[in-house]
């Protein structure tokens, strides 16, 4: 692109952001693609090393806010009001300039205010650090920073074929318990897992349920057959995924609705919390046991793997579906090609999965899985924004098993 050629896309997008901006009214989806716009922007007038530039202010922000949060600085902070450096200091027996060094880092990115020299006070983006689901996305973030840094040695140190096996993934090296899966990994320590859980919250908050898969229109076929589980949820979580279906499909439509997950996980939720949901431990590395169900769901839980396991999952689910089911596989869909200005998330997934022997799949990906399995591929449901979907899969016809 050359000078005039780059000025106009500038022009361009410039403006195309500034009418968003006038028309944004809070809404989330508007505020996603006002963010993606802003980011398109910046990519158009930075030079070469205003890229590079970019990455040491973000190294410098994250290792800012790892310290206020690990040391307490952040948290003692008053949630109204303020407090001055030497207070601050002195609360959590830190010298005095580095909690001056480490605010004016994060308050010059509007994280955190200093409404007076060296006097801080919070705002919304700083609690976020401090408070909330968003507190625990954060350590899991430093978590995963932790590990991403020793991914250069492993890459160096293992061949090809370990970067396939489950039992030899970076994550696991980082933390040096190779022979252990990610799972395990993370259940082996307390704090890890209360924060996986706790991200795993988070992230059902940030990623949509509703918007692409028509849960409603299965109403008259549920209802028609209440005998058969509406809904398997394989690897749930905590079950807000089916709280949120019932907005569609209030009850199941008087049919079951199981949430499957790991023992650990499956005892750690109150059942009035999840209301017309039965609790059912499983692992998707065996043969599903809920037979015929009208929708078998596996949300955010084949990114985890790469293809030969995923066809196992897929093949365990196959055998217990009956003519009428469907499969539902949420995940992010990989674009054919990478663009500028392309929904951030999915390449940080398709990275982050990288750390666990995972990776996010493109369409042509899902359709060899798929079949595979013993499924074919019914249609891509994808939501208004960004990359995230649904994958909707049936037996394969008799003409094609």
């Amino acid at each position: 692109m050359d000078q005039d050629e780059g000025k106009a896309a500038l022009v361009k997008a410039a403006e195309e952001f500034l009418a968003a901006a006038k028309s944004f009214d809070g809404d989330q989806l508007a505020r996603m693609s006002l963010t993606k716009q802003a980011d398109n922007l910046r990519y158009l007038s930075e030079d070469a090393f205003g890229t590079i530039y970019r990455q040491w202010d973000s190294i410098h922000l994250t290792a800012a806010l790892d310290v206020l949060v690990s040391t307490g600085v952040l948290q003692k902070i008053p949630n109204e009001g303020n407090i001055g450096a030497k207070e601050l200091a002195e609360a959590v027996d830190l010298d005095e300039s580095v909690v001056q060094r480490t605010m004016r880092v994060i308050c010059a990115q509007g994280i955190g205010l200093e409404p007076m020299p060296d006097v801080y006070a919070h705002n919304d983006k700083s609690l976020a650090y401090t408070t909330g689901p968003s507190k625990w996305f954060f350590k899991c973030l430093i978590d995963q920073d932790f590990a991403f840094k020793q991914l250069p040695r492993y890459l160096q140190t293992h061949s090809k074929e370990d970067l396939l096996d489950r039992k030899k993934s970076p994550y696991a090296f980082a933390h040096k318990m190779e022979g252990k899966t990610y799972y395990e990994v993370i259940s082996a320590d307390p704090d890890r897992l209360e924060m996986f859980n706790q991200t795993l919250v988070q992230m059902d908050e940030a990623m949509p349920v509703l918007g692409m898969f028509p849960f409603s229109s299965l109403q008259s076929q549920v209802e028609a057959e209440p005998d058969r589980p509406f809904i398997v949820d394989i690897g749930g979580g905590f079950g807000r995924v089916l709280k949120s279906i019932q907005q569609e499909a209030p009850a199941g439509f008087g049919a079951d609705m199981i949430l499957q997950d790991r023992p650990d996980v499956i005892d750690a939720i109150p059942q009035d919390s999840i209301p017309n949901v039965t609790k059912m431990t499983h692992d998707f590395f065996t043969p599903q046991p809920v037979k015929n169900a009208h929708l078998y769901l596996l949300r955010r839980i084949l990114h985890d793997f790469y293809e030969p396991d995923c066809i196992e999952i897929v093949k365990n689910i196959a055998s217990s579906m009956g003519p009428t089911s469907r499969l539902l596989i949420g995940d992010f869909v990989v674009p054919e090609k990478t663009h500028i200005g392309d929904d951030f998330m999915i390449y940080w997934m398709d990275f982050s999965m990288m750390m666990l022997t995972g990776k996010e799949k493109t369409a042509k990906q899902f359709e060899m899985i798929l079949d595979a399995g013993g499924l074919e591929l019914v249609q891509i449901h994808p939501f208004a924004f960004g990359s995230q979907s649904i994958v909707e899969a049936k037996l394969k016809s008799n003409g094609d098993k």
